[in-house]
């Protein structure tokens, strides 16, 4: 038997390093987002592509002798011949084509596993061990984790558009045109189309709290919601429900969501349980944990097909998403893309909880303040930001004085928030303002904080 010959693209492989070294690393970020180091056919471009990842993922220099000190570094050097090494870098290769390459090699690799599969099926078939379902199952979950999730990319004439597609989009858009977040101050300021969210917060801001209550604000309204959470339970969250509804009903209630779940009640809480229960309310929660980005969408995709209205959902939050990246940086500008792709080709809304930098939690908040931010300012369409409104009213340079007042702010009930609008593509920036009642899980609009110690400010009637 003739031995098995494998799909590959040896010389486009060559190709997309020598442009990986071109205009200080200018298209790293694009193909890390579209192919990892083992879809490269040749050992030595896997450690080329990794050492060129990690000097990227450092801010140094891309070129021969940074990537050979890096190759000496992981002791890979010796791996590879140094005539082939400046040979890919001496090689005349534009930038602009990188991204049609990169998805060959992609497509390539793709082959390849899927002949390894067939024969991994052959050989579990053969053993006759594993029923046929088994094999079958296997086989699904493999060919899952490959797909592509977006549509094909379209083009478009602009008098064939406006003749035939224009008014469709626009109808189709109308549905829409409706939707509140029940946040009364956003409202008047945002409209909540779909759409990729991105939301950050200093810490004691709330930001769980307050995407929980916008979700469940919109599902009460008759749409379908989704919350993604990595690092909460479902009871975690549906306590938070049960505590703020409550704190509606019964301002003077102590009952907390920590105390629910260590099983303190209330004739009150039975009646909110009782009220919830009997709703239709269709807002879920989806538990995750080693899920990558790509098994994510696959679970939400049936989800948002074949609806009336795509979902609204949440991302809880962008830096604990597993990646296969070679960097955290890496991992969330892949994961950016992705959700942005989904997002599109679903016409869903999607709102992603993003971390801030720590060097940030005692300075107002900017886009500097996201951590590992990568690609968010460029492919979000709106960017929020949640704040201690005290953070308007320190001098960051007086450190001591700084956590002072921001440790004062966040002992107080309630919290003084303000949330900036930093990008909006619908629309001009704004800020709104919040009461937030942290220990009832509970954001109320107000107006704007005049005085920064004030105990609280004058609500809106």
């Amino acid at each position: 038997m003739n031995q098995k010959e494998f799909p590959e693209a040896i010389e486009m492989e060559k190709q997309i390093l020598s442009a990986m070294f071109m205009k200080d690393g200018l298209v790293v970020p694009e193909v890390a987002s579209i192919i990892n180091a083992d879809d490269l056919y040749r050992v030595e471009h896997r450690l080329v592509f990794q050492a060129i990842l990690r000097l990227y993922a450092k801010k140094l220099p891309i070129d021969y002798l940074a990537v050979e000190e890096e190759l000496r570094k992981s002791g890979d050097f010796c791996k590879i011949e140094h005539r082939y090494l400046l040979s890919l870098i001496d090689a005349t290769f534009t930038t602009a084509l990188a991204e049609y390459h990169a998805n060959i090699i992609k497509e390539k690799a793709n082959l390849r596993k899927l002949i390894e599969l067939s024969d991994v099926l052959q050989d579990e078939a053969e053993r006759g061990e594993k029923s046929f379902a088994e094999i079958i199952a296997y086989a699904e979950s493999q060919l899952s984790s490959w797909s592509r999730y977006s549509l094909p990319s379209k083009s478009s004439h602009l008098a064939d558009y406006f003749a035939h597609n224009l008014k469709t989009d626009i109808d189709s858009l109308k549905k829409y045109a409706n939707r509140l977040t029940g946040f009364k101050n956003i409202d008047d300021q945002q409209f909540f189309s779909p759409g990729l969210y991105v939301i950050g917060a200093t810490p004691a801001a709330g930001k769980t709290t307050f995407c929980w209550q916008l979700l469940e604000q919109i599902a009460e309204r008759g749409e379908d919601c989704i919350y993604c959470s990595y690092e909460m339970s479902d009871l975690e969250l549906f306590t938070k429900t049960a505590a703020r509804r409550l704190f509606l009903r019964d301002k003077q209630t102590s009952l907390t969501a920590a105390d629910i779940r260590r099983g303190s009640w209330s004739t009150q809480l039975d009646n909110v349980i009782s009220q919830v229960a009997n709703s239709k309310t269709n807002l879920q929660v989806l538990e995750l944990q080693d899920e990558s980005i790509d098994e994510l969408l696959i679970r939400l995709k049936p989800l948002c097909l074949d609806k009336q209205k795509a979902p609204v959902i949440c991302l809880d939050y962008l830096q604990i998403v597993p990646s296969s990246k070679e960097t955290t940086k890496l991992g969330v500008d892949d994961s950016v893309r992705k959700l942005k792709k989904f997002q599109r080709d679903t016409n869903s809304t999607f709102i992603v909880i993003s971390s801030f930098n720590r060097a940030n939690y005692t300075q107002g908040v900017s886009f500097e303040s996201f951590k590992e931010s990568g690609n968010i300012e460029y492919t979000a369409d709106v960017v929020w930001a949640l704040q201690l409104n005290i953070l308007n009213f320190i001098n960051p340079s007086n450190i001591a004085d700084s956590r002072k007042k921001i440790d004062d702010a966040k002992k107080k009930q309630p919290r003084q928030i303000q949330l900036k609008c930093l990008k909006n593509r619908q629309g001009t920036n704004y800020d709104c303002f919040f009461n937030y009642f942290s220990a009832h899980d509970y954001f109320e609009p107000c107006e704007k904080f005049v005085d920064s110690n004030s105990a609280s400010s004058k609500r809106k009637q």
